[in-house]
């Protein structure tokens, strides 16, 4: 298929630590029958990670199961993270080879998918393998239901995030209002894009904003914040390998991934990683195609989201200049929690 490629050029959405990670270009020298896994990764795993935290609290949550992954394979040294600065600039990394695993937002897996990337496992949480978008506004708002944010502004994520952009919208548009998609702004109200969840949630609580839609992991312990609407369920991330990974080596990546023990992921929100199920993400097939979310549509909607932050941090009254948009949110400190998706 001749296409665009996510951002024009993988460097586009990887930060300055991936720089590095062409190590599969050169071969390597490890025994491939004796030690597949250490051989196919030329003994160091990158992991592309989403922007849905900051690079500090995403490393310290990935900590564990990047040392578990390490510790079950011989000839791996290392398994280590590698943030990125936008949702699509993670699925560029994995599908080029740049990073051999990524953890992929539900709607950057279903496009992902056309490139031959190999789902592993599904993030879960709490039980379940699936969460699901809240919006919400201030108690002391006159925003009772959906239908009152005609004409409101409201705080997403970003335009490629699962609960902090596309589910939102296509909530909105199930009640009547005119929610646009990836290549038309909505009609009924505005969005400003803060690029994490905290910083939805927080320009909603400092005023600045009417409502915000994000994860239900975030929804804080707060009367003054009130839940107007939540989404369908939301099936969790994926951790995939590259496209040219091995049947023998995919297996046991799976394998090692599903058993992964719960002290390796006591400071992840992640419980456990489940077995992948093809059939969670077909809900999330058709709400991309209603929204018109496609290989071709997926970098404009990126530079869109980039044009909004732009526009955000310039504008004095409407107070939203964060540390997030972007670039990841690098320098936020706002709750735990995370889309592991997202």
């Amino acid at each position: 298929m001749n296409r665009r490629t996510y951002l024009g050029a993988a460097a586009g959405g990887l930060t300055a630590g991936a720089a590095g990670c062409l190590d599969g270009l050169t071969g390597s020298d490890i025994d491939d029958d004796e030690h597949p896994v250490g051989a196919w990764a030329d003994g160091s795993i990158e992991f592309g990670l989403p922007p849905f935290q900051s690079q500090e609290e995403l490393e310290e949550q990935y900590a564990g199961t990047f040392e578990w992954l390490a510790d079950g394979f011989d000839e791996v040294d290392s398994v280590e993270g590698v943030p990125t600065t936008s949702y699509s600039g993670v699925v560029e990394s994995v599908v080029n080879g740049h990073t051999e695993l990524a953890n992929l937002s539900p709607f950057i897996f279903v496009l992902a998918q056309e490139d031959d990337v190999h789902p592993l496992a599904i993030n879960w949480s709490h039980g379940s393998d699936s969460y699901h978008t809240y919006i919400a506004t201030r108690a002391d708002t006159d925003v009772e239901e959906i239908a009152d944010l005609e004409g409101k502004t409201i705080a997403m994520v970003d335009p490629m995030s699962a609960s902090g952009g596309m589910f939102p919208r296509h909530r909105l548009s199930q009640e009547g209002l005119h929610a646009g998609d990836l290549e038309t702004d909505p009609e009924d109200f505005d969005i400003q894009w803060a690029g994490s969840h905290d910083a939805a949630l927080r320009v909603l609580e400092e005023g600045h904003v009417d409502a915000a839609a994000y994860g239900d992991f975030q929804h804080p312990d707060d009367d003054e914040i009130v839940k107007i609407a939540e989404s369908d369920p939301i099936p969790f991330d994926v951790i995939v390998a590259k496209p040219d990974t091995p049947e023998d080596v995919r297996e046991e990546l799976a394998d090692r991934l599903v058993a992964t023990p719960e002290e390796a992921l006591e400071d992840h929100r992640v419980d456990e990683y489940g077995e992948f199920d093809p059939d969670l993400y077909d809900h999330v097939r058709d709400i991309a195609e209603e929204m018109g979310v496609d290989i071709e549509t997926l970098d404009d909607a990126e530079d869109e989201g980039s044009d909004d932050d732009e526009d955000n941090e310039t504008d004095d009254d409407d107070g939203a200049e964060t540390d997030d948009g972007d670039e990841g949110s690098e320098n936020d400190d706002g709750d735990d929690g995370s889309e592991t998706d997202e």
